[in-house]
């Protein structure tokens, strides 16, 4: 009787262990289903519940349509100009496509074309410079980024004679990840783009982070920064910080969503990011151009 009561006692041991290790061995592998034992949530919020998706068809989008060589406005405030060229790409300035429901040329996809980042920067710059007569000219460089390869010289003869006193470029958002199979072209090919102005002059010369979050092209464009004795402001924070940011996210937009017929649209910043683009250039602007005056 004592040898069997050991027996029993032996295999209902070993059986427990058994059982321990598959336990943890199915709750490692997430297999347990925990009902009166709830996990425990994080206290931290992450920065951003989904990830916003950016594909090459999105971007296409609004850079495949015919865009002016270049288009221009001023303040007429006086004979004093200061002259600011802005190279960009569908942030800065778009065609009207009202089947897609973009029915302003300005940015994409500010309610308005005096709701986009250049209108307001260029509010800010005014009210900074009362006695100025401030002249803009925009140019649209979406097949800058789709075909650095190409990038010829005279295609900035036009934006070059202007003799602009400050130059935002916002490039970036457009090159593809088959563009970036060799990133030193994008490199090489944006301070080609840059040294362009350079030549006869000495611009302030500001480039943009991309305002949809890339680390590799943020790299890039350190570089090319540090090259050519440029500024850099970093967009890429702003969608990660604060996903109203993405127009489709804007809790307020006053835009009619429903027309949008291209996903691409709402990925761009609606008024809420065009604001906080605005004031990011500004701040370097403002820092960069005054502090002598």
């Amino acid at each position: 009787m004592k040898d069997y009561l050991k027996k029993a006692f032996i295999l209902s041991l070993v059986f427990n262990m058994i059982l321990i290790v598959l336990l943890v061995y199915f709750e490692r592998d997430g297999l347990i289903l925990r009902v009166n034992n709830p996990v425990k949530k994080e206290t931290i919020n992450p920065v951003k519940k989904e990830k916003t998706i950016i594909t090459d068809d999105q971007l296409k989008s609004f850079n495949n349509g015919f865009i002016p060589e270049f288009t221009d406005f001023c303040i007429n405030r006086s004979e004093k100009k200061i002259k600011i060229l802005i190279i960009g790409n569908s942030l800065t300035t778009t065609e009207v496509c009202l089947k897609a429901g973009k029915n302003h040329s300005g940015g994409l996809a500010a309610t308005s074309i005096e709701k986009d980042y250049v209108h307001l920067l260029v509010k800010k710059i005014e009210k900074k410079l009362p006695d100025k007569n401030i002249c803009v000219r925009i140019s649209n460089f979406a097949t800058f980024e789709r075909n650095l390869a190409s990038f010829k010289r005279r295609t900035t003869d036009s934006l070059v004679d202007f003799h602009p006193d400050i130059i935002i470029f916002q490039l970036g958002e457009n090159v593809t990840s088959e563009e970036l199979i060799d990133p030193l072209l994008f490199e090489e090919k944006y301070i080609e783009l840059i040294n362009c102005f350079k030549e006869k002059a000495d611009p302030l010369i500001i480039c943009t982070a991309p305002f949809f979050p890339d680390l590799l092209k943020n790299k890039i464009i350190e570089k090319v920064t540090i090259s050519t004795n440029s500024y850099m402001v970093d967009l890429s924070h702003l969608p990660l910080l604060e996903d109203e940011n993405y127009a489709k996210n804007e809790k307020n937009y006053l835009g009619d969503k429903s027309l949008w017929t291209v996903p691409g649209i709402g990925i761009h910043p609606g008024d809420v990011g065009m604001e906080n683009i605005a004031t990011q250039l500004f701040i370097t602007i403002n820092a960069a151009m005054w502090r002598n005056q």
